[in-house]
Parts: structure tokens; sequence; C-alpha cells
């Protein structure tokens, strides 16, 4: 379910530390006001503190699903966006010498949607965001840069990665063409197969984030169902369809909208 968070895992917490840690999570869950850098650090806490074991629960995703009220995918998508931070976070403390403090407080560059959309992609994300950094790299003696100014960095960083395709060039390369068919030719004509593709998912991706709109994530198919079937009424769709997209948008996974 992509990247997971790659700090040691600490000695497992007692049972009032795990539900303190907890208690604090599901606050932040909840709360859309929430920053970026405060959530990732409480499920950092709680993951690598393995607070599912002492509360008696299985996994991390049974954890999330009884003690926060998210969904199992959700749960997943926390770790990831954990993962996806602190990677970016470290990047710029290494580059700039800026807390990543300041340009999550100022700047949500990380939506959930880009998170997962640079699934796997994390080396990529943090050479590209290396690149975007090194002409606000402070000389010798200098002052940092602003953290607006960092922040736009990673924004542009995260924006460029998620318009490429998740396909490495050399994969493109090894395709054989038509015969008779110019190599680069045909290498513009994947890319740009490529591309529709991206856009049609894009669309799927749209319909299915204004599902959730209505029927947020922590509904079953079933309890979405209700609100839903209004929702395909009025914008020419199908119930079933409306679903598929919605648990496309939850897990970023095309599998969930084959068919559709």
């Amino acid at each position: 379910m992509g990247e997971r968070h790659s700090s040691e895992p600490r000695a497992p917490i007692g049972r009032t530390e795990a539900r303190r840690l907890t208690d604090d999570l599901r606050a932040a869950v909840a709360d859309p006001r929430t920053s970026v850098l405060e959530l990732t650090g409480r499920v950092d806490a709680a993951h690598r503190g393995r607070a599912w074991e002492a509360l008696g629960h299985g996994s991390w995703g049974a954890y999330a699903m009884a003690e926060l009220g998210v969904t199992r995918p959700t749960a997943y998508r926390l770790l990831d966006l954990t993962a996806v931070a602190e990677a970016v976070g470290a990047t710029v403390e290494r580059e700039v010498g800026v807390s990543a403090a300041h340009v999550w407080d100022d700047w949500p560059v990380l939506s959930v949607q880009a998170v997962v959309d640079l699934r796997g992609r994390l080396a990529e994300l943090t050479d590209l965001l290396a690149e975007r950094l090194d002409p606000l790299r402070p000389r010798e003696g200098g002052a940092p840069p602003d953290p607006a100014q960092v922040g736009t960095a990673v924004a542009d960083a995260v924006a460029e990665l998620r318009e490429r395709p998740d396909v490495p060039p050399a994969d493109l390369r090894s395709v054989p063409g038509p015969d008779g068919c110019d190599v680069e030719a045909w290498r513009a004509v994947v890319a740009e197969g490529l591309h529709a593709q991206e856009r049609v998912l894009d669309g799927f991706r749209d319909l299915g984030l204004l599902a959730l709109r209505m029927a947020p994530g922590y509904l079953s198919d079933h309890d979405a169902e209700p609100v839903l079937h209004l929702l395909a009424k009025e914008t020419g769709s199908t119930i079933e369809e409306l679903l598929a997209c919605r648990r496309y948008a939850l897990t970023g996974d095309p599998r969930a909208i084959e068919g559709h």
C-alpha cells in the first residue's frame, strides 16, 4: 500500500501511553485545521510505538478503524503521508537548513490525493526537490531562505512530479514500435497515450472526490448508497460507477474502476 514509515520502530508502549497517543491522534484526524506536521508526528508516534498492540488490536488497520473511525485504506494512507512528509522535511533541512515546520504551517503542499499520486516515488521526489532547492541554498555565512520560498519550491516539485507519467523512460525506449515506424515518433505516441490515460483516470478521481464529499470515506458502501443514489440521478451516472470512483479516490488503485 505504498510507502511505509522509514523510522526505526521503538519498543512497544504501554496501555496508558497508547491511550494518550490514540486520543491525541483521533483529535488530529478529526480536526481539518490540523497541520501536516502535527498529524504526521502523531501518526509516527502511534505507529512506531505499536499502539494497536497495547490496545488489543491485531493490526494498524484494525486499530485505526476501531479507534480513529477511519477506513482501512485511509489508515495506510496516513502512513504514506507520514513517510512522504518525513522525506520532504529531511530534504528541506539538509539542502537549505530550514525547519520543515515552517513549510507545513504556511504551505499545505501535500494533499491526501498528492500522497496517493506519489506512492512509491519518494526517491524521485527528493531528487527533484533537491534540484528545486539548489538555487535557495544559503551561501557561506548567509541567512537561510524565507520559508515561503521553500514552500513554493516544495509545492512546485510535488506538482511537477504528479504530472509526470509514472513510467521510467527506459520502459518507453524498450517497447518495440510497429514495423517502419520511427522510434521517436513511436515514443511520442506512447507518451501521448499515457497522458490520455491519466486524463481518463483524473476524471474518475474527480467523480470519486465528489462522491466522497457527499459520502465520507468512513461510511461503508451500503451506508453511502442512499445519498450517492441521488447524486447518480442528478449527474447521469450510476450508483455502481459512483461507488467504484469513490473507492478509487480512497485508494488510488485503478483496479477499483475496472469495467467502468
